[in-house]
């Protein structure tokens, strides 16, 4: 992720999110293919303070049944394999992009939080 330009704040995990306080970052990047209940934690609470709602989440990767089962809590993120992550964060920055200049919103620099797998990890650099 890195060497497409992103900047990369943080490897998180489920206790590390009291340390962002206000300087959020514009998308969340979670892995579904190891320990989906913890991204489901770090998604949980992104969407649960009003103020953090409007950062998108993707969620990458994962066996079916995990995908479906993430679906159904957040039918807001995004979804893909993780071989197309890349496409699906363009997709959507580009979206938020769009409605932060509708609201006249000055632009920030990305910032992603990644969520333990080894297949992401590779990604980040």
């Amino acid at each position: 992720m890195k060497k497409a330009g992103y900047k990369i704040a943080s490897h998180w995990s489920t206790e590390t999110h009291a340390r962002f306080g206000e300087a959020l970052p514009d998308a969340v990047v979670i892995s579904l293919d190891r320990l989906p209940s913890h991204g489901r934690a770090v998604a949980e609470w992104f969407v649960e303070a009003k103020k953090r709602q409007h950062i998108p989440i993707i969620f990458a990767g994962g066996q079916s049944d995990k995908v479906q089962a993430t679906k159904a809590k957040f039918p807001q993120a995004a979804f893909c394999a993780t071989e197309e992550l890349a496409a699906a964060l363009e997709r959507a920055l580009q979206t938020k992009i769009k409605k932060q200049v509708q609201t006249n919103l000055k632009r920030r620099p990305c910032v992603l939080l990644m969520t333990g797998n080894s297949n992401l990890t590779g990604l980040m650099y």
